[in-house]
């Protein structure tokens, strides 16, 4: 079971380095996101809009 457990925490904690990883990058072009005060499901909109942004301004949205 300890391994199993191990496995899984590998894997999530991969996952959570990417997202983290982005968020700090779309923290950091768009200045809104440091300091928003706004409801979380709100803030999760606002953050797929940055980031359709971002990949549309860098090309790497068709």
């Amino acid at each position: 079971m300890a391994l199993d457990n191990r496995a899984l925490n590998k894997l999530q904690r991969g996952v959570r380095c990417l997202g983290e990883r982005g968020f700090a990058v779309l923290t950091q072009l768009w200045r809104l996101l440091q300091h928003i005060k706004a409801s979380p499901s709100n803030i999760g909109t606002i953050a797929r809009a940055a980031l359709v942004l971002t990949r549309f301004e860098h090309g790497r949205l068709k």
